[in-house]
């Protein structure tokens, strides 16, 4: 089996590639992923006589670290794939570090990742890497008091090129990210076939970027809308998706007589961007539709729309949030899976 794998989402590049039992790997310490990745991926496959062509199944880490670094390496792998129909695994940044101390397999492990602004990303798993908690985000000073429970636990630290917010409490556990610890740990994982499809690789965001924030403490408003509000649903729904059979006016106002039926109206300065449309059936959420002007896309409105719903299901003890999406509708898909969203089944054509 040929793997080729490689982690953007730190200041350096790691690159490995597995050729049946042999496994080559690059380290650059420094550099710009975006004008160096392909150069250095060039001069890498020449030097092993290897073609993308020959290449069985690539792998990537799809975060935490870097925004651009991680959206580099995921798009990439994802045209890799595309291109040569082949499988994808991803892994986690926390599990390269783990997996740095694979043969202590009786260990437990807890990869720490310096987040800057003062912040640590840690995840925590037994000693055979299965997980035991989900990444999780934190300051230095909650840290330090979680150290104190982690009994008969390795620590590992990657400062991920921060030098504005030392950590000097987890110095002496500092490591850098290993590319033979990632070639090992995709071809542990495509050993077992835990492949993905190119469609379903999704940055590993655990908290959001800056321009996001700054999106967020902007003046967008969510309230349910109702019939009075039937004018700017469907100046919206104009803006559906072109694969999308639309919402006529006589089918959406039908649907407000369902009790069960809520639209979540999203403006900004009186204007509509976007709705969220549900059904309340209980214990379970289902969302029909969600549509943003396309002057609004990529400011997180979505996002917003999907968080107030979160809430509302929560308040009424709702143990389930359902929807279906195109597999080809990328942005979205992508945007389900960050907001924690699982794929459940395909439903043919």
């Amino acid at each position: 089996m040929k793997i080729l794998s490689f982690n953007t989402c730190s200041v350096g590049t790691q690159m490995a590639l597995v050729l049946d039992e042999e496994i080559f790997v690059l380290e650059a310490e420094f550099s710009k992923h975006s004008e160096t990745f392909f150069p250095l991926l060039e001069d890498f496959l020449k030097l092993h006589n290897v073609t993308l062509k020959d290449i069985d199944c690539f792998g990537v880490v799809v975060g935490p670290g870097s925004f651009t670094g991680i959206r580099i390496g995921i798009a990439v792998c994802k045209m890799f794939a595309y291109v040569f129909n082949k499988p994808c695994v991803e892994v986690n940044a926390f599990e390269v570090l783990a997996y740095t101390t694979f043969e202590q397999k009786h260990k437990k492990v807890c990869s720490v990742i310096n987040a800057g602004a003062g912040l640590l990303y840690y995840q925590l798993f037994d000693g055979l890497l299965q997980v035991v908690t989900q990444p999780r985000i934190c300051n230095f000073e909650e840290f330090q008091k979680i150290m104190e429970r982690l009994v008969d636990t390795e620590i590992v630290y990657n400062a991920c090129g921060e030098q504005k917010y030392e950590c000097s409490f987890l110095s002496s556990q500092q490591i850098d990210f290993s590319a033979q610890a990632l070639g090992l740990l995709v071809k542990h994982k495509a050993l077992q076939k835990k492949f993905v499809s190119y469609t379903s690789l999704a940055p590993l965001y655990i908290r959001q970027s800056q321009a996001e924030n700054l999106v967020l403490k902007d003046d967008l408003s969510i309230s349910f809308a109702d019939k009075n509000d039937i004018l700017h649903i469907m100046n919206l729904e104009a803006f559906a998706d072109k694969d999308d059979k639309p919402w006529n006016r006589e089918s959406v106002l039908a649907s407000f007589e369902n009790k069960n039926f809520g639209v979540l109206l999203a403006k900004k300065a009186d204007t509509a961007v976007g709705f969220l449309s549900f059904l309340n059936l209980g214990d379970e959420f289902e969302i029909l539709r969600i549509i943003v002007a396309p002057n609004a896309r990529k400011q997180s409105v979505a996002q917003r729309l999907l968080l107030d719903l979160f809430s509302k299901a929560q308040a009424v003890n709702a143990t389930s949030v359902v929807l279906e999406v195109n597999e080809f509708n990328y942005p979205a898909v992508l945007l389900y899976e960050k907001m924690g969203f699982k794929v459940v089944g395909n439903r043919p054509k």
